[in-house]
Parts: structure tokens; C-alpha cells; sequence
């Protein structure tokens, strides 16, 4: 009887208590046979190696174009880079809190561990964050593709996290290794053909909880390219029949008709490009051209504009390398970012979500010197990466003067990654500017009683004796 359960949002869920070996065997076969390939699929997509490089070969004598238009690619690190291209804000009221977090992300970079997890989501639906402990007892976190690492579910309506899986396996190896990781311990996993486990030595972890965050790209854990990978596939053998209709006009045959020629004559009129035919006046004159292929390059243009058109549509993400694009004012732009805007404030409610269980787990590390609920206060600022004009952001800080504070005035500027920080550099600077205004009162002074003449105050004395 099944006890593992895969749905159509690749969601793997069990009834079971326990991570068992039976189970966790499931789950791995499971993992192995339904969604494996589907990820290396999306993988080798975005890596170039498209459907069309597998496909049969032709015969020798006709062309065979293998063309790759990379819009997977394109697709991924465009939204990528517009959604998270500008590194996320993590704040914090308390500057204890806020420390310990600018040290966790500089430990950690932060900054490129978002941004590579944000695209492995992208590329596969979701993604994962694993934290540990190194060799120094810090906490590090890093990021895995959902190629190898699986978290199993309980069938409750929240769907908790109960377990998750780390492995290396191949179906052409015989054996393979991984890790068992639960709320409480890591298990090391001795995989055999088939998925089928062995459990070997456990070591506890101290944090409390499972040390595995998921981020999903949405609730069906979609990559952004699974709806347009048949368009792409179809715009490359388009592009790829066009290339052969060119190399077949590029080397089109020649057809002499009326004329009787030998192997000597042939090489003559493909070595000097010159043709002398006549008939002596009797019978049809010789008929000398080339054989045509039907033109279709009409239709095929159309249905490559087509493709191309229909994959930013579907897809959401716009087109950068249109002509008026750069031109376009303001409101126009935002309409044409508007359904790639719409997608990227779903993934950074997703995101958030992700870095909310990710700082719970760390602020629950025995070695933490902050409350373990202090990431509840955590706020995250998310900027497009977009042109951006720094005098109209100026200006409307200028407008917020006096009703809003300091930090809130200083989080509408995009050069300021940090608004606290950039106060305390404020504060410190002004503390700087008025010791130095004391400092220079006090020369002042010590200069002008310095410089008092002498004889003043012989003056003074002789009138008061008198």
C-alpha cells in the first residue's frame, strides 16, 4: 500500500508518523520517476540543450540546420535579474537585531544566495534553502535545486514540513549517498538501484525544527518557462527550416533541358560559369535554369513572429529587445512591465514567506544573541531593478519631510540599501561637524587672549594706582 502521495503541485505528502525507511524509499522513487526529468529537462533547456539538437538526423545530402533561440535563458535571467537584480532590504528596529542580521548576510553573501535561489525557482518551480553549522560553529546557509532534495509533507490542512531528503543517485549507479534531515537529526541514506534506503549513523542538530526552507515560485511550483517550452521548441525547428531553405537555394541544382552533355561538359560549365547551347534551327531551344523549392519564407517569417510574440505573452515577461522600448514614457513603460510586475510581487510575497522560516530557524540557534521571536519585526524591501530617477525620488523625500520619520524618508531612496545604517552615518557626521565647530571656537578663543597687547594692560594698571 502507498504511503507517499505526489499531486500535480509536486507536493509529496504521508500519513505516516515517522520517516521510516519505507517511506523515505518511496519518496525517493517517487522523486526519481515522476519529477526528476522534468527537472533536467527545464535544466537543459535553460542550458541550451534543446529538444531539437536529439532529433533524428537527416540524410547526408539534405541540410540539417540544428538552431537554438535560448528565450528559456532569456525568460529566467530577465525576470531574475528585474525581480531580485537589486538586493533585497532585510531591516530591523533594534540595532542588536539589525547587527546580528547585517552579520548573518556578510557571513552568508546574502545578496548572491538570494539571487541564485530566486533563479533555481525560476528555472524549476521552487527551490530550497539549507542551513548547517560549519566547522567554526556558524551558521551558514547555502542553496539546492529540487533535482536532488525533496521535503515530505503531512496531510494536515497546513501541509507541515515533516522531513526532508538530500541525495546523489543516478539510475546508471548502483549505489548512491544522501541525508535523511529531520526536525531533529541528520541521517545518512545508502541508496540502492531502485531508490530503495538503508539508514546509517544520525547526528542531532540544535535548531530545533527542520533546517530546510522551500521556496516555491507559486502554490502549482511552475518554473516561469513550463507554459511556453512547446512554443520555444516549435520557434527553434521554424528558425531551423529556414536555415535549410537557405543552404538548399545557396547550392540549388542546375537543369539543362534540350541538350545532350557528357562528363567532360559538365566539369566545363561548373569550371568557367558559361553556357553555349544552340539547336541548328531544328526542334525547341535548349531550356537551361535552376530548380526552385516553393518560397514559403513569407509563412515561415509570420510564424516565427508568431512564436516569438506568443512566448512574451504567455510567459509575462516582456520582450527587452524591442525597438521602442527604450523610448517609451513613463505610464507607457508601466504598462508594458505591468504583467511582469504582477509576477514579481507574487514571488516576493513567496520570498518572503521563504526568508521568514529561514530567520526563524536561525534566530532559534542556541548561539543567536537575539530573541528567538525577534524575527517577527523583520521587514523586507523588495526594488525593481529598473532605470531609476533619483531627482523625483529626491523630491518626494523632500515632500515627507515632517510626516513620516527619518528611516521611512530614506527607504524611497534606491541608493540607500540600509536606512538606519544611513542615519547612523548622518548622526555620526553632524557629531563630526559640531566638534569641529567647537574645536575651532576654542583655537578662536585661546588666540584672541594670546594676542591681547601688553601695553594695554600696563595702561589699565597705571589708571587704577592713580
Amino acid at each position: 500500500m502507498s504511503q507517499v502521495f505526489l499531486n500535480k503541485r509536486k507536493l509529496f505528502t504521508t500519513s505516516a508518523g515517522e520517516a521510516s525507511t519505507e517511506v523515505v524509499s518511496e519518496a525517493i522513487r517517487l522523486h526519481i520517476g515522476e519529477l526528476k526529468s522534468k527537472y533536467q529537462t527545464n535544466e537543459s533547456m535553460y542550458m541550451s540543450d534543446h529538444e531539437i539538437l536529439h532529433e533524428k538526423e537527416r540524410d547526408p545530402w539534405k541540410p540539417d540546420n540544428r538552431l537554438v533561440i535560448n528565450y528559456a535563458k532569456y525568460i529566467v535571467d530577465t525576470f531574475s535579474g528585474y525581480q531580485i537584480g537589486v538586493p533585497v532590504k532585510v531591516t530591523h528596529n533594534e540595532k542588536s537585531v539589525s547587527d546580528f542580521i547585517d552579520n548573518f548576510r556578510k557571513l552568508n553573501d546574502m545578496e548572491d544566495t538570494e539571487f541564485e535561489l530566486a533563479k533555481i525557482a525560476d528555472i524549476f518551480g521552487h527551490a530550497f534553502l539549507y542551513v548547517y553549522q560549519d566547522e567554526n560553529k556558524n551558521t551558514r546557509v547555502t542553496y539546492n535545486s529540487p533535482i536532488n532534495m525533496l521535503i515530505v509533507h503531512d496531510t494536515s490542512i497546513a501541509e507541515l514540513p515533516l522531513f526532508a531528503v538530500r541525495y546523489a543517485f543516478n539510475e546508471s549507479d548502483t549505489t548512491g549517498y544522501g541525508q535523511l534531515i529531520t526536525d531533529h537529526e541528520i541521517t545518512e541514506l545508502t541508496i540502492q538501484a531502485g531508490g530503495t534506503v538503508t539508514f546509517g549513523e544520525s547526528t542531532p542538530h540544535i535548531y530545533g525544527r527542520l533546517p530546510v526552507v522551500e521556496l516555491i515560485e507559486n502554490e502549482e511550483r511552475q518554473g516561469i518557462f513550463d507554459s511556453v517550452k512547446t512554443l520555444i521548441n516549435a520557434l527553434n525547428k521554424a528558425a531551423s527550416e529556414k536555415a535549410n531553405d537557405v543552404d538548399y537555394f545557396a547550392d540549388a541544382y542546375l537543369k539543362i533541358v534540350g541538350v545532350d552533355l557528357d562528363g567532360e561538359d559538365v566539369g566545363d560549365i561548373r569550371e568557367t560559369r558559361i553556357f553555349n547551347f544552340w539547336n541548328n534551327g531544328e526542334g525547341p531551344l535548349p531550356d537551361v535554369g535552376f530548380l526552385e523549392k516553393p518560397n514559403a519564407d513569407t509563412t515561415q517569417e509570420n510564424l516565427i513572429t508568431l512564436l516569438k510574440d506568443s512566448i512574451f505573452a504567455i510567459s509575462m515577461v516582456a520582450n527587452m529587445t524591442e525597438e521602442d522600448f527604450g523610448n517609451a514614457s513613463g505610464t507607457a513603460l508601466a504598462f508594458k512591465l505591468q504583467a511582469m510586475d504582477n509576477l514579481a510581487k507574487m514571488k516576493d510575497r513567496k520570498m518572503q514567506s521563504a526568508f521568514n522560516r529561514l530567520y526563524e530557524i536561525v534566530f532559534n540557534v542556541p548561539m543567536a544573541s537575539v530573541p528567538q521571536d525577534g524575527w517577527k519585526d523583520i521587514k523586507y524591501k523588495f526594488t525593481r531593478n529598473v532605470p531609476r530617477n533619483i531627482l523625483e525620488e529626491a523630491q518626494i523625500v523632500a515632500q515627507l519631510s515632517g510626516q513620516v520619520s527619518d528611516a521611512t524618508k530614506l527607504s524611497v531612496l534606491s541608493i540607500v540599501d540600509n536606512p538606519e545604517a544611513e542615519l547612523e552615518k548622518i548622526e555620526k557626521e553632524e557629531k563630526e561637524k559640531q566638534d569641529s565647530i567647537r574645536n575651532n571656537m576654542l583655537a578662536m578663543d585661546r588666540n584672541t587672549d594670546k594676542d591681547l597687547p601688553e601695553s594695554d594692560d600696563e595702561n589699565l594698571n597705571g589708571a587704577q594706582d592713580e
